[in-house]
């Protein structure tokens, strides 16, 4: 058996699961053990903080269990699923931390005041977002959710593989393909 083929074969045996664990309690516990040390140990390496890495983890089952059931494979992987909620709980987590800093702290500390960007600095910003966004919506859309999982997901290439059901240097093609292209789509952008 290639290594193409059992990937696939993987990623379709728990999408399968997933299925099942919307109703059967042996499947949600199969997933559970299954992903919840890989979950862990990718929001530890993300947050660098054993707290907020238990409180999102726990968030990202919590959530996964309540929406089990609108998990859709034909929009992606089941890990690839997992994955995205637990990025959004972490997010939501570093958001609620970053207001509470933002407004207590003690009396003795003087917290430097913050950076505001002039209208035409915000501007280019929203404009520089704006033609990333164009440029990354022309690309097939394998080439996209590439590059979505190596800069959003911080995924690896391996874990790309195995979620697409490719080889490692296949993925590293494509990202290079599709950088290229990118690249080109954002200078036609901007007239260069």
């Amino acid at each position: 058996m290639t290594k193409e083929k059992s990937n696939e074969e993987r990623r379709l045996y728990w999408n399968k699961v997933a299925k099942l664990a919307v109703t059967d309690e042996a499947a949600f516990t199969e997933l559970y053990n299954e992903f919840f040390p890989v979950v862990y140990k990718f929001l530890l390496s993300k947050s660098r903080s054993g707290e907020m890495a238990d409180e999102a983890v726990s968030r990202t089952f919590l959530n996964m269990y309540a929406h089990l059931s609108e998990y859709d494979e034909s929009r992606g992987a089941f890990s690839t699923w997992l994955f995205r909620i637990a990025v959004n709980e972490l997010r939501m987590i570093f958001r609620g931390k970053q207001r509470s800093l933002d407004t207590s702290w003690d009396e003795g500390f003087d917290p430097p005041a913050p950076e505001h960007a002039s209208p035409e600095e915000r501007f280019l910003k929203k404009e520089r977002e704006q033609e990333l966004h164009d440029a990354l919506m022309r690309l097939p859309e394998r080439e996209r959710k590439i590059l979505e999982m190596t800069y959003w997901l911080e995924l690896s290439a391996e874990q790309i593989a195995d979620e697409l059901g490719m080889t490692k240097e296949a993925v590293w093609a494509s990202l290079s393909r599709s950088r290229k292209t990118l690249k080109k789509y954002l200078e036609e952008g901007r007239g260069a």
